[in-house]
C-alpha cells in the first residue's frame, strides 16, 4: 500500500514536471526568497519555475542521486512485491525509515520544499539500493535499518502523514497556480509600462525634433531679418553720404555768394563817400550863413543902440541856432548811421530773396520727387496685388523714402515760413527806421526853413532901421514865430 501510494505520487510529480513548462521571467523582477510558511510554493514536486530559479543546484543533485534508467524497470514489480510484505515486521523497518525522517520536520515545523525534496531523493535512493542488493547482503542492511529506526509506527500514523502530505501538495499546487497568475499579471503590467515608456519616449523625441525644427526656422528667419536690416542701413548710409556731399556743395555756393556780397559792399563805399561829401558841403553852407549872420550882427551893433532889444533877441536866436546846430549835427550822424543800416538791410533783403528763391526751387524739386515716388509706389502696389513678392521690400523702401521726403519737405516749408516771417519782421523794422529817418530829415529841413525865414526877417528889419534913421520913423520889430506848417516841408527820397 505504501509503495503504491509513493509510486502514484512519483507519477503525478513526473507528469506535472513533464507537462508544465516554466514561464519566461522578465529581467526586471528579481527573485525574492519566501518565508517559512510560503516555501512550499517553490517545491520541485509542483514543477513551477520558481523552484528552478531558487534551487538550481538541487536539480543537479536530484539527477545525480536518482537511479539509472536500467533500474527503473523494476519499480512496478518490486513495489508490488514489497507492498505484500507484513507491515509490523522488523524486516520492513527499512521501508518506514525514509518516511519517518521527512515527516518529523513537517509535523513539527510545517515542512519546506527543500526538505521534502531531499527526503524523497533519499527514499528513492534507499529503495533502489535495497532492490539492487544481492540476497546475501540484505540481512545486513536490514539489520542496519533496524538499528537506525528501532521505533515502529503503526498504519494509522502513516496514513495520517500521507494525508497531510497530500494536503500539503494540494496547498502547494494552489499556491503555485496563484503565484503563476500573479506573475503573469505582473509581467503584463511590466510590459504595459514598458510599452507606455516607449510611447512617451517616442513622443518626447518627436517634440524635441519639432522644437529643433522650430528653433532652426526661427534662427534662419532672424538671420534673414538681420541681413535685410544691414542692407537697409547700408543704403541709408549711402544716402546720408550723398546728402552730405550736397550740403558741402551748398556751403561752397554760399561762400561764393558771401564773397560777391563783400565785393558789392566795397563797390558801395564810393557812393557813401559822395553822400558824406554832400553833407560836408551842406555844413559849409551853414557855416557860411553863420558868418553872414555874424557880419550882419556886427553891422547892427555899430549902427544904433536902439536895437539892443533886437540884439538880445538875436542872442536868443543864436542860442536857439546853436541848439539847432547841435541837433542838426546829431541828426546828420544818425542819418549816416541809418543810411548805412538801410544799405545793410537792403543787402540782407536781397540775400533773403535769393535764399527764398533757392528754397522754392528746392521745394519744387522735392514735390516732383514725391510725385515720382508716389507713381512708383502705385506701380509697386499693383505688383503686390498681383502677387510679386520681391517688390514688397522695394515698396517698403520707397514708402520709407517717401515719408522721409515728406518730412524734409515739411521741414523746408517750415524753414521757408520762418525765413519769410523773419523777412517780414526785418522789412517792418526797416520801414520803421526809414520813417524815422524821413521824420528826422523833415525836422532838419523845417529848422533850415525857419532859420532862412528869420534871416529874411532880420534883413528886412535892418533895412527898416536904416530907413528909420533917415526919416526918424519908429521901428516895428516883427519876429516871426517858429511854427511852420508841416505840410510845407517836402522830404527827399532816400
Amino acid at each position: 500500500m505504501r509503495p503504491g501510494g509513493q509510486k502514484g505520487r512519483e507519477e503525478t510529480r513526473g507528469a506535472r514536471s513533464g507537462g508544465e513548462k516554466p514561464l519566461p521571467r522578465p529581467t526586471a523582477f528579481k527573485p525574492v526568497l519566501p518565508r517559512s510558511g510560503a516555501i512550499l510554493h517553490s517545491s520541485p514536486e509542483s514543477g513551477g519555475p520558481l523552484a528552478q530559479q531558487l534551487h538550481p543546484p538541487e536539480k543537479g543533485k536530484e539527477q545525480e542521486l536518482r537511479p539509472l534508467p536500467c533500474s527503473g524497470g523494476l519499480s512496478d514489480s518490486g513495489r508490488n512485491s514489497m507492498s505484500s510484505l507484513p507491515t509490523h515486521s522488523t524486516s520492513s523497518s527499512y521501508q518506514l525509515e525514509p518516511l519517518v525522517t521527512p515527516m518529523g520536520p513537517i509535523s513539527r515545523f510545517g515542512g519546506s520544499a527543500h526538505n521534502i525534496l531531499q527526503c524523497a531523493i533519499i527514499q528513492d535512493s534507499n529503495m533502489m539500493s535495497l532492490k539492487a542488493m544481492p540476497p546475501q547482503h540484505r540481512p545486513a542492511a536490514e539489520k542496519s535499518a533496524c538499528v537506525r529506526s528501532p521505533i515502529a509506527m503503526d498504519e494509522s500514523t502513516i496514513q495520517e502523514l500521507e494525508q497531510k502530505l497530500l494536503e500539503r501538495e494540494g496547498e502547494l499546487q494552489e499556491l503555485q497556480s496563484s503565484f503563476e497568475e500573479k506573475e503573469i499579471s505582473s509581467c503584463q503590467a511590466y510590459e504595459e509600462k514598458q510599452r507606455r515608456c516607449k510611447e512617451e519616449l517616442e513622443g518626447l523625441k518627436q517634440k524635441c525634433n519639432s522644437k529643433l525644427k522650430q528653433t532652426s526656422q526661427k534662427t534662419q528667419r532672424t538671420q534673414q531679418v538681420l541681413h535685410l536690416q544691414v542692407f537697409q542701413l547700408q543704403q541709408e548710409k549711402q544716402q546720408l553720404r550723398e546728402e552730405l556731399e550736397k550740403l558741402m556743395k551748398e556751403q561752397n555756393l554760399l561762400e561764393t555768394k558771401l564773397r560777391s556780397y563783400e565785393k558789392e559792399k566795397t563797390s558801395f563805399a564810393p557812393a557813401l563817400e559822395e553822400t558824406q561829401w554832400e553833407v560836408c558841403q551842406k555844413s559849409g553852407e551853414i557855416s557860411l550863413l553863420k558868418q553872414q549872420l555874424k557880419e550882419s550882427q556886427t553891422e547892427l551893433t555899430t549902427k544904433t543902440t536902439e536895437i539892443l532889444s533886437l540884439k538880445a533877441q538875436l542872442k536868443e536866436v543864436r542860442l536857439k541856432m546853436e541848439g539847432l546846430e547841435m541837433k542838426t549835427q546829431e541828426l546828420e550822424v544818425s542819418l549816416r548811421t541809418k543810411a548805412m543800416e538801410l544799405e545793410v538791410c537792403e543787402n540782407e533783403l536781397q540775400r533773403k530773396k535769393n535764399e527764398s528763391e533757392l528754397l522754392r526751387e528746392k521745394v519744387n524739386l522735392l514735390e516732383q520727387e514725391i510725385l515720382e515716388l508716389r507713381s512708383e509706389l502705385a506701380v509697386l502696389r499693383e505688383q503686390l496685388s498681383e502677387g510679386t513678392r520681391p517688390g514688397g521690400d522695394d515698396a517698403q523702401a520707397l514708402q520709407g523714402q517717401l515719408e522721409r521726403l515728406r518730412a524734409e519737405l515739411k521741414a523746408e516749408r517750415d524753414n521757408n515760413e520762418q525765413m519769410s516771417c523773419s523777412f517780414q519782421h526785418e522789412r517792418q523794422t526797416w520801414k520803421e527806421e526809414k520813417e524815422k529817418v524821413i521824420h528826422y530829415q523833415k525836422q532838419l529841413q523845417q529848422s533850415y526853413l525857419h532859420m532862412y525865414k528869420r534871416n529874411q526877417s532880420l534883413e528886412k528889419m535892418l533895412q527898416q532901421l536904416a530907413a528909420g534913421e533917415d526919416g526918424k520913423e519908429p521901428i516895428e520889430l516883427e519876429i516871426p514865430g517858429a511854427d511852420v506848417p508841416y505840410e510845407d516841408i517836402i522830404a527827399t527820397e532816400i
